[in-house]
């Protein structure tokens, strides 16, 4: 029997990139997937996200592990889409067991520096990241306090828990108070058997990233990985290896932390 076989997980953001990895590494678990998107179709944005489609369709891509999939399409941050989402895959297969909050982005411009900051856009980039965890989150909590048992996870940053410069600043808070607000559900949903993390993830050569970071040209990508200490790029595997020990029964006596998938950034000389 797979670790997953008869639960029930949710992605959010699970269109494309490392919210697609993490969706397929949760299906081949076993689980049953519900993912949601602002765009189910995004994958198309990038070659090498569109080559991983089965037949140019996300759901025949999660179905081919054999498990059952359900798929909606919203913007992350709206709460009452949430609780809609949330209870029609309860509806459908009767619990909630696994739950990660990918749904979020950068900030939107690159001049995001501290002392510079427009509030109309810092608002966007937190809506985009921690809003919408939040909505996420309390969307399905009341299921899990329901079944007394849970496990969610929160994406965070390596933006998150360094400074880095004074670039990206809104990004940075935002995924700063993910990582704080993850403890204190994980306190908040103890009490009812459930957990909560995060991850905080650092340079993942994602379809994305290579094309926004870099350029789609290996001599930028290699430059970008000398500033990790293990001297690679991240990859979206590496990102769900965590997931998975996080939305297990290895994890059972995890709760509140936030662990770097960073190669050792966070901790290294930069």
């Amino acid at each position: 029997m797979k670790a997953l076989t008869g639960k029930v997980a949710i992605v959010t953001g699970g269109a494309r990139g490392i919210g697609l990895t993490y969706a397929l590494r949760l299906a081949s678990l076993g689980a049953h997937v519900a993912t949601s998107d602002l765009n189910l179709g995004s994958a198309q944005q990038y070659p090498l996200e569109a080559e991983r489609l089965v037949g140019g369709s996300l759901e025949k891509t999660l179905a081919q592990h054999g498990t059952e999939v359900h798929l909606a399409e919203f913007d992350a941050v709206d709460q009452e889409a949430n609780e809609r989402f949330a209870q029609a895959v309860h509806a459908r297969w009767g619990r909630i067991d696994v739950v990660i909050c990918n749904a979020g982005g950068g900030s939107d411009t690159e001049a995001s520096f501290a002392s510079e900051l427009k509030l109309a856009s810092a608002r966007t980039t937190f809506d985009r990241n921690f809003f919408s965890t939040v909505a996420t989150c309390t969307a399905v909590a009341p299921f899990m306090k329901a079944q007394r048992s849970g496990k969610i996870v929160n994406i965070s940053s390596m933006a998150g828990v360094m400074s880095g410069g004074g670039r990206s600043a809104d990004y940075a808070a935002a995924k700063a108070a993910v990582a704080h607000y993850t403890r204190k559900l994980a306190h908040d949903l103890a009490p009812h058997g459930a957990t909560a993390n995060a991850i905080a993830p650092g340079y993942i050569a994602s379809g994305q990233f290579r094309a926004r970071f870099g350029k789609n040209d290996e001599a930028v990508l290699q430059d970008i990985a000398k500033l990790v200490p293990l001297g690679r790029l991240g990859t979206p595997e590496d990102c769900a290896n965590v997931v998975e020990f996080l939305s297990t029964s290895l994890s059972d006596y995890v709760t509140g932390q936030v662990i770097a998938v960073d190669g050792g950034v966070v901790r290294g000389p930069c």
